[in-house]
Protein backbone atom coordinates (compact mmCIF):
# COMPACT_ATOMS: atom_id res chain seq x y z
CA UNK A 1 0.00 0.00 0.00
CA UNK A 2 2.04 3.23 -1.33
CA UNK A 3 -1.27 6.02 -1.21
CA UNK A 4 -1.40 8.62 1.01
CA UNK A 5 -2.59 8.35 4.46
CA UNK A 6 -4.60 11.34 6.05
CA UNK A 7 -4.36 12.29 10.02
CA UNK A 8 -6.44 13.82 11.69
CA UNK A 9 -5.88 15.58 14.70
CA UNK A 10 -8.54 17.32 16.71
CA UNK A 11 -6.82 19.55 19.31
CA UNK A 12 -10.00 19.90 20.78
CA UNK A 13 -10.62 15.90 21.94
CA UNK A 14 -9.87 15.25 25.47
CA UNK A 15 -6.84 12.98 24.93
CA UNK A 16 -5.31 14.83 22.18
CA UNK A 17 -4.74 18.51 24.27
CA UNK A 18 -1.69 16.79 25.43
CA UNK A 19 -0.53 14.45 23.15
CA UNK A 20 -1.08 15.76 19.93
CA UNK A 21 2.19 16.78 18.91
CA UNK A 22 3.51 13.14 20.14
CA UNK A 23 0.84 11.79 17.27
CA UNK A 24 2.79 14.38 14.82
CA UNK A 25 6.27 13.12 15.84
CA UNK A 26 4.49 9.03 14.59
CA UNK A 27 3.32 10.88 11.32
CA UNK A 28 6.74 12.28 10.73
CA UNK A 29 7.94 8.86 10.68
CA UNK A 30 6.04 7.40 7.78
CA UNK A 31 6.62 9.73 4.46
CA UNK A 32 2.81 9.12 3.45
CA UNK A 33 1.05 10.52 6.78
CA UNK A 34 -0.75 13.95 6.08
CA UNK A 35 -1.55 15.25 8.98
CA UNK A 36 -4.09 18.10 9.59
CA UNK A 37 -4.11 19.65 13.19
CA UNK A 38 -7.56 20.84 13.72
CA UNK A 39 -8.54 23.39 16.27
CA UNK A 40 -12.39 22.13 16.36
CA UNK A 41 -14.50 20.68 13.82
CA UNK A 42 -14.72 24.55 11.99
CA UNK A 43 -11.64 23.51 10.25
CA UNK A 44 -12.76 19.50 8.90
CA UNK A 45 -14.46 20.83 5.69
CA UNK A 46 -10.55 22.11 4.40
CA UNK A 47 -8.85 18.87 5.93
CA UNK A 48 -11.29 16.89 3.90
CA UNK A 49 -11.33 18.74 0.58
CA UNK A 50 -7.62 18.60 0.62
CA UNK A 51 -7.77 14.86 0.98
CA UNK A 52 -9.62 14.01 -1.37
CA UNK A 53 -7.56 16.53 -4.07
CA UNK A 54 -4.43 14.65 -2.48
CA UNK A 55 -5.34 11.33 -3.38
CA UNK A 56 -5.75 10.44 0.04
CA UNK A 57 -7.74 6.52 0.43
CA UNK A 58 -7.04 5.98 4.07
CA UNK A 59 -8.58 8.79 6.59
CA UNK A 60 -7.05 8.15 10.37
CA UNK A 61 -9.23 9.71 12.93
CA UNK A 62 -7.87 11.35 15.61
CA UNK A 63 -10.24 12.35 17.58
CA UNK A 64 -13.29 11.04 19.96
CA UNK A 65 -16.78 9.86 18.57
CA UNK A 66 -17.93 13.15 18.13
CA UNK A 67 -14.75 13.72 15.76
CA UNK A 68 -15.40 10.47 14.07
CA UNK A 69 -18.94 11.34 13.63
CA UNK A 70 -18.42 15.29 11.65
CA UNK A 71 -15.72 13.41 9.60
CA UNK A 72 -18.10 10.63 8.43
CA UNK A 73 -20.86 12.87 7.88
CA UNK A 74 -18.76 15.72 5.70
CA UNK A 75 -16.85 12.76 3.82
CA UNK A 76 -20.32 10.84 2.61
CA UNK A 77 -22.29 14.46 2.02
CA UNK A 78 -19.76 16.62 -0.22
CA UNK A 79 -18.74 12.90 -1.64
CA UNK A 80 -15.32 15.07 -2.55
CA UNK A 81 -13.51 11.61 -3.49
CA UNK A 82 -13.52 9.81 -6.28
CA UNK A 83 -13.84 6.51 -4.03
CA UNK A 84 -14.99 6.14 -0.74
CA UNK A 85 -12.20 6.06 1.98
CA UNK A 86 -10.98 4.03 4.56
CA UNK A 87 -10.91 4.57 8.25
CA UNK A 88 -8.75 4.27 11.27
CA UNK A 89 -10.31 4.89 14.81
CA UNK A 90 -7.85 6.08 17.27
CA UNK A 91 -9.06 7.02 20.49
CA UNK A 92 -8.42 10.23 21.14
CA UNK A 93 -11.67 11.43 23.04
CA UNK A 94 -13.69 11.46 26.39
CA UNK A 95 -16.02 8.87 24.66
CA UNK A 96 -14.87 6.23 22.19
CA UNK A 97 -17.73 3.56 21.61
CA UNK A 98 -16.84 3.66 17.78
CA UNK A 99 -13.31 2.61 18.26
CA UNK A 100 -13.68 -0.30 20.86
CA UNK A 101 -15.90 -1.95 18.18
CA UNK A 102 -14.03 -1.00 14.61
CA UNK A 103 -10.90 1.17 16.00
CA UNK A 104 -7.52 0.34 17.23
CA UNK A 105 -6.49 -0.06 20.65
CA UNK A 106 -4.59 0.93 23.87
CA UNK A 107 -1.94 4.31 23.47
CA UNK A 108 -3.15 6.23 20.53
CA UNK A 109 0.80 6.92 19.70
CA UNK A 110 1.40 3.74 20.15
CA UNK A 111 -1.36 2.16 18.13
CA UNK A 112 -1.14 4.63 15.51
CA UNK A 113 2.67 3.76 14.74
CA UNK A 114 1.81 0.01 14.72
CA UNK A 115 -0.76 0.27 12.16
CA UNK A 116 1.36 2.31 9.83
CA UNK A 117 4.46 0.25 10.04
CA UNK A 118 1.95 -3.04 9.35
CA UNK A 119 -0.09 -1.11 6.72
CA UNK A 120 3.14 -0.78 5.09
CA UNK A 121 4.10 -4.72 5.44
CA UNK A 122 0.46 -5.19 4.06
CA UNK A 123 -0.56 -6.88 7.00
CA UNK A 124 -3.99 -4.66 8.25
CA UNK A 125 -7.48 -6.28 8.17
CA UNK A 126 -10.79 -4.54 7.46
CA UNK A 127 -13.83 -4.22 8.94
CA UNK A 128 -17.31 -2.71 7.41
CA UNK A 129 -20.21 -1.12 9.77
CA UNK A 130 -23.74 0.10 8.36
CA UNK A 131 -23.90 3.39 9.59
CA UNK A 132 -27.04 5.64 11.13
CA UNK A 133 -27.99 8.25 8.53
CA UNK A 134 -29.87 10.46 10.95
CA UNK A 135 -32.14 13.70 9.60
CA UNK A 136 -33.49 15.92 11.70
CA UNK A 137 -36.41 16.31 8.57
CA UNK A 138 -36.41 16.00 5.25
CA UNK A 139 -34.72 19.17 4.84
CA UNK A 140 -31.60 18.50 6.37
CA UNK A 141 -28.61 15.76 5.02
CA UNK A 142 -28.23 13.09 7.16
CA UNK A 143 -25.69 12.85 10.23
CA UNK A 144 -23.50 9.68 9.91
CA UNK A 145 -23.15 8.07 13.13
CA UNK A 146 -23.22 5.16 14.94
CA UNK A 147 -24.95 4.88 18.36
CA UNK A 148 -27.97 7.13 19.38
CA UNK A 149 -29.49 7.10 23.39
CA UNK A 150 -32.38 9.18 24.67
CA UNK A 151 -34.29 9.12 27.42
CA UNK A 152 -32.17 8.66 30.78
CA UNK A 153 -29.30 8.29 28.33
CA UNK A 154 -29.49 11.65 27.82
CA UNK A 155 -29.46 12.27 31.42
CA UNK A 156 -26.62 10.48 32.30
CA UNK A 157 -24.39 11.86 29.45
CA UNK A 158 -25.53 15.00 31.40
CA UNK A 159 -24.44 14.41 34.54
CA UNK A 160 -21.05 12.78 33.45
CA UNK A 161 -20.45 16.26 31.22
CA UNK A 162 -21.34 18.22 34.29
CA UNK A 163 -20.25 16.39 37.81
CA UNK A 164 -17.88 13.66 36.47
CA UNK A 165 -15.93 14.73 33.69
CA UNK A 166 -14.98 18.15 35.12
CA UNK A 167 -13.16 15.73 37.78
CA UNK A 168 -10.35 14.37 35.50
CA UNK A 169 -12.00 10.77 35.64
CA UNK A 170 -10.44 8.42 33.12
CA UNK A 171 -12.91 8.20 30.05
CA UNK A 172 -13.68 4.54 31.03
CA UNK A 173 -14.51 5.31 34.57
CA UNK A 174 -16.47 7.91 33.66
CA UNK A 175 -18.95 6.05 31.26
CA UNK A 176 -19.17 3.62 34.02
CA UNK A 177 -20.30 6.58 36.75
CA UNK A 178 -22.49 7.79 33.93
CA UNK A 179 -24.35 4.63 33.74
CA UNK A 180 -24.19 4.40 37.57
CA UNK A 181 -25.87 7.62 37.67
CA UNK A 182 -28.50 6.40 35.02
CA UNK A 183 -29.45 3.30 37.14
CA UNK A 184 -29.51 5.02 40.39
CA UNK A 185 -31.82 8.45 38.89
CA UNK A 186 -34.32 5.73 37.16
CA UNK A 187 -34.60 4.28 41.22
CA UNK A 188 -35.15 6.77 43.45
CA UNK A 189 -36.74 8.81 40.77
CA UNK A 190 -38.02 7.34 37.43
CA UNK A 191 -41.55 6.02 38.81
CA UNK A 192 -42.67 9.63 40.34
CA UNK A 193 -41.28 11.47 37.08
CA UNK A 194 -42.98 12.25 33.68
CA UNK A 195 -41.27 10.01 31.34
CA UNK A 196 -38.28 11.16 30.34
CA UNK A 197 -38.80 10.70 26.48
CA UNK A 198 -41.84 10.00 24.65
CA UNK A 199 -41.35 8.80 20.88
CA UNK A 200 -43.94 8.64 17.99
CA UNK A 201 -43.36 5.82 16.27
CA UNK A 202 -43.93 5.30 12.45
CA UNK A 203 -45.00 1.22 11.95
CA UNK A 204 -44.90 -0.52 8.72
CA UNK A 205 -48.65 1.72 7.47
CA UNK A 206 -46.79 4.71 8.60
CA UNK A 207 -49.62 4.86 11.55
CA UNK A 208 -48.09 6.23 14.18
CA UNK A 209 -47.65 4.46 18.08
CA UNK A 210 -46.96 6.91 20.65
CA UNK A 211 -44.89 5.36 23.81
CA UNK A 212 -43.20 6.45 26.90
CA UNK A 213 -39.43 5.56 27.49
CA UNK A 214 -37.78 5.55 30.63
CA UNK A 215 -34.92 5.11 27.51
CA UNK A 216 -34.46 4.75 24.04
CA UNK A 217 -30.84 3.30 22.67
CA UNK A 218 -29.90 2.44 18.77
CA UNK A 219 -26.60 1.42 17.32
CA UNK A 220 -24.93 -0.35 14.35
CA UNK A 221 -22.17 -1.41 16.39
CA UNK A 222 -21.38 -4.93 17.66
CA UNK A 223 -20.10 -4.22 20.75
CA UNK A 224 -19.62 -0.83 23.48
CA UNK A 225 -17.15 -0.39 26.14
CA UNK A 226 -16.63 -1.99 29.29
CA UNK A 227 -18.19 -5.11 28.12
CA UNK A 228 -21.86 -3.34 28.33
CA UNK A 229 -23.98 -4.24 25.02
CA UNK A 230 -27.82 -3.52 26.42
CA UNK A 231 -29.20 -4.83 22.88
CA UNK A 232 -30.24 -8.65 22.38
CA UNK A 233 -32.89 -10.77 20.24
CA UNK A 234 -33.17 -10.56 16.58
CA UNK A 235 -29.84 -9.09 14.84
CA UNK A 236 -31.08 -9.75 11.08
CA UNK A 237 -31.10 -6.05 10.30
CA UNK A 238 -28.24 -3.43 10.93
CA UNK A 239 -30.06 -0.92 13.41
CA UNK A 240 -30.60 -2.82 17.09
CA UNK A 241 -32.54 -0.70 19.14
CA UNK A 242 -33.68 -1.38 23.02
CA UNK A 243 -36.59 0.11 24.60
CA UNK A 244 -37.30 0.39 28.10
CA UNK A 245 -41.07 1.56 28.91
CA UNK A 246 -42.19 4.14 31.47
CA UNK A 247 -42.29 3.63 34.29
CA UNK A 248 -40.08 1.34 34.33
CA UNK A 249 -40.46 -2.04 35.70
CA UNK A 250 -38.39 -4.67 37.91
CA UNK A 251 -35.73 -2.50 37.71
CA UNK A 252 -33.24 -4.58 40.28
CA UNK A 253 -33.54 -7.41 38.51
CA UNK A 254 -33.87 -6.34 34.71
CA UNK A 255 -30.32 -3.91 35.82
CA UNK A 256 -27.76 -6.37 34.56
CA UNK A 257 -29.62 -8.96 32.20
CA UNK A 258 -30.53 -5.40 30.30
CA UNK A 259 -26.81 -4.11 30.23
CA UNK A 260 -25.18 -7.58 29.23
CA UNK A 261 -27.67 -7.77 26.65
CA UNK A 262 -29.25 -11.11 27.77
CA UNK A 263 -32.98 -10.87 26.59
CA UNK A 264 -35.49 -13.13 28.23
CA UNK A 265 -39.58 -13.57 28.14
CA UNK A 266 -39.82 -11.97 31.47
CA UNK A 267 -37.68 -8.89 30.47
CA UNK A 268 -40.14 -8.29 27.55
CA UNK A 269 -43.26 -9.05 29.52
CA UNK A 270 -42.13 -6.17 31.75
CA UNK A 271 -41.43 -3.39 29.29
CA UNK A 272 -37.75 -4.39 28.05
CA UNK A 273 -37.94 -5.00 24.41
CA UNK A 274 -34.51 -5.00 21.88
CA UNK A 275 -35.00 -5.54 18.28
CA UNK A 276 -33.78 -4.44 14.55
CA UNK A 277 -34.48 -2.62 12.29
CA UNK A 278 -33.34 -1.25 8.08
CA UNK A 279 -35.11 1.89 8.59
CA UNK A 280 -36.71 4.05 11.34
CA UNK A 281 -39.00 7.02 11.82
CA UNK A 282 -39.99 8.44 14.96
CA UNK A 283 -40.10 11.45 16.84
CA UNK A 284 -38.84 12.28 20.01
CA UNK A 285 -40.18 14.91 22.54
CA UNK A 286 -36.88 16.03 23.91
CA UNK A 287 -33.35 15.79 23.29
CA UNK A 288 -30.80 13.03 22.45
CA UNK A 289 -27.15 11.80 22.25
CA UNK A 290 -25.92 10.96 18.93
CA UNK A 291 -22.12 9.97 19.03
CA UNK A 292 -21.34 12.36 22.25
CA UNK A 293 -23.12 15.26 20.78
CA UNK A 294 -26.33 16.43 21.65
CA UNK A 295 -28.75 16.62 19.18
CA UNK A 296 -32.57 18.72 18.91
CA UNK A 297 -34.99 16.98 17.40
CA UNK A 298 -37.44 19.08 14.81
CA UNK A 299 -40.84 19.83 17.11
CA UNK A 300 -42.97 19.22 14.16
CA UNK A 301 -41.11 16.42 12.74
CA UNK A 302 -40.32 12.62 13.02
CA UNK A 303 -36.74 11.73 12.48
CA UNK A 304 -35.48 9.55 10.08
CA UNK A 305 -32.52 6.74 10.36
CA UNK A 306 -31.31 4.53 7.42
CA UNK A 307 -28.49 2.20 7.10
CA UNK A 308 -27.99 1.96 3.84
CA UNK A 309 -24.32 3.07 3.79
CA UNK A 310 -21.84 1.50 5.20
CA UNK A 311 -17.96 2.54 6.34
CA UNK A 312 -15.32 0.27 6.15
CA UNK A 313 -12.40 0.72 8.87
CA UNK A 314 -8.69 -0.26 8.86
CA UNK A 315 -7.06 -2.03 12.01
Amino acid sequence: MSSAIGLIINTRSNRNATTFPQLLDVAKRHNSVRPYVLDGIADLPKAVADMARSGVDTVVLGGGDGTMQATLTETFNTRRFDQDPRFVALPCGMTNVIAADCGLQGSPMASLDNFLWRRSRGEVHSVERSMMAVRLSPKHLPTFGFFLGAGHFYTAVKFSREKVQPTGARRSFALQLSVGAYILNVLLKARHDKAPVTADWHDENDQIVRKDHTILMMTTLHRLADGIYPFWGDHSSPLRMTAIDHPPRKMLAATLPVLRGKGSKWLANAGYLSWSEDVVRIKLSDPFVYDGEIFHPHPDEPLTIDTARRACFLR
